[in-house]
């Protein structure tokens, strides 16, 4: 299920249910930087050493459950990139200042280039032509692996680090909200599976790639010692700090200007993460809708003056505007799926705007701070604290709350176990208008009459004492 709503109106629902805590960047935080969290066969055959850049407040007053977790993932085309640079450590910093442990983490790099030599003279043209669209796949699900890898070592960590494993949230940027996707929704049987399997040996990249990509960018220190095999890189949860000491659970997911390859969003609709959207329309790298990636790129410099040629092997993918309409294709279809905020501006400069004045950029996030507290306030309504109210704790709350039917269309019932406490229900619509609020002492039953309600999305917000839970209903009555 999800909200079908405009950013603004959802962050009006939000902010009038939420307090500032998670949101406001109050707290002093230390870092440290360059935690070792192990070593993976890299794209070409080499070992990678990966790490962790850690923050967390200093003054703060930690939860009895330790605070939320958030890791930020960089973007870079899956072939650069790095944890230390552009807005992963400035958000990294962000939001330990908003109370939450935070991470950005480094993965594995690298795809092998095309043996064709297809030359353009503008600058990193050349290093986006691959020698198959498997090689973008293949270095997305590696940054996967190696994410959640990241992820059971902080897990395995946590009180350490101080970390709530049932409050954990996942972010990127460009290549690394593609990633961030996968960490969060990817389950196997969603797996493009031929693309990850054994594949055939590539050739050797054209050596005019060889000093202009792959030695500038750090992937290999020449062609002649790349290993081309292409072997089976196994489950998407990879082999990195097996065993996992503890579960964890995702809570949401935000994705600034990335994307997926596939629909991801079918078999992990149980329990699904929440998910943060924002995107601009105009977008040459990954696009806004669905399209090739660098599609805007591409066009942009096929004419003159460049006079490029296409790049070669590039996949379709599915930006965030195209993860909306398929996320909302599903729930017409009544197929259960995520609730999400969808963020987005509505700058449309072209690619000579863009070239000429690197502030029109559209891979980007056009105003930080108010996209960065978007996303904060968004996943502050997901925070579970752990505090304890008369003989309920709000981690068992889920298990005492059952709503049937739901889509409903006459009357649908919500059923308790006994609660030993006050319970309290307020119903509010699309627009976060109440619809109903109600008060019961020890409840087992309440009834809600719908047949005159309007067909859509409404949040039920039950509160036990100080504990308070969401759930979900569809009302569909043709209304």
């Amino acid at each position: 299920m999800k909200h079908l709503l405009t950013s603004l109106i959802v962050l009006l629902s939000i902010v009038s249910l939420s307090s500032q805590q998670w949101v406001d960047t109050s707290y002093t935080i230390q870092t440290e930087r360059d935690i070792f969290y192990g070593t993976a066969r890299g794209f070409a055959g080499a070992t990678d050493s990966l790490f962790i850049d850690l923050s967390y407040p200093i003054n703060d007053t930690v939860p009895a459950c330790g605070r939320p977790l958030l890791v930020m993932i960089h973007g870079g085309a899956f072939i650069g990139g790095d944890k230390a640079e552009d807005y992963p450590p400035r958000i990294r910093e962000d939001f330990a200042k908003r109370g939450y442990t935070t991470a950005s983490v480094s993965y594995r790099l690298g795809q092998i280039h095309t043996n064709q030599a297809i030359n353009c003279n503008v600058p990193l043209w050349n290093c986006y032509n691959m020698t198959d669209s498997s090689e973008w796949y293949r270095a997305y699900y590696r940054g996967i692996q190696d994410v959640k890898g990241a992820l059971r070592y902080l897990i395995n960590h946590s009180e350490d680090y101080q970390i709530d494993p049932e409050n954990v949230f996942i972010a990127g940027e460009s290549a690394g909200g593609f990633i961030a996707m996968g960490v969060g929704f990817l389950e196997q049987d969603e797996v493009l599976a031929d693309l990850v399997a054994e594949y055939p040996d590539a050739p050797a990249p054209n050596q005019l790639y060889e000093g202009a990509c792959i030695q500038t960018l750090g992937l290999a220190n020449n062609i002649a010692e790349m290993d081309l095999t292409r072997p089976d890189l196994g489950s998407p949860e990879g082999t990195l700090n097996l065993p996992l000491s503890k579960p964890y659970h995702i809570q949401a997911v935000g994705n600034f200007y990335g994307g997926v390859f596939n629909n991801i969003f079918t078999t992990n609709a149980a329990d699904p993460p929440a998910l943060y959207l924002f995107h601009q329309p105009c977008d040459l790298i990954v696009p806004y809708r669905t399209a090739r990636v660098l599609a805007g790129y591409v066009n942009c410099l096929l004419g003159f003056p460049a006079n490029c040629g296409y790049i070669v092997n590039r996949p379709i993918v599915y930006g965030s505007l195209g993860i909306k309409q398929m996320i909302d294709t599903m729930v017409v279809n009544g197929v259960p799926t995520s609730d999400y905020l969808f963020d987005n501006t509505t700058n449309n400069w072209n690619c000579l705007q863009q070239a000429t004045n690197q502030s029109l950029s559209c891979h980007t996030i056009d105003n930080y701070w108010l996209r960065t507290t978007n996303m904060a306030t968004y996943f502050a309504e997901y925070i579970d604290t752990c505090a304890v109210s008369a003989t309920v704790m709000l981690e068992d709350l889920p298990d005492l709350v059952h709503i049937y039917p739901n889509p409903a269309n006459h009357v649908t019932t919500i059923e308790f176990k006994e609660v030993q406490a006050e319970v309290s229900l307020v119903v509010t619509n699309a627009l976060g208008q109440v619809y109903r609020r109600q008060t019961q002492q020890n409840c087992t039953m309440i009834t809600l009459d719908v047949e005159e309600w309007q067909s859509g999305f409404y949040q039920l917000l039950f509160e036990v004492g100080n504990q308070r839970i969401s759930r979900k209903l569809i009302v569909n009555t043709g209304n």
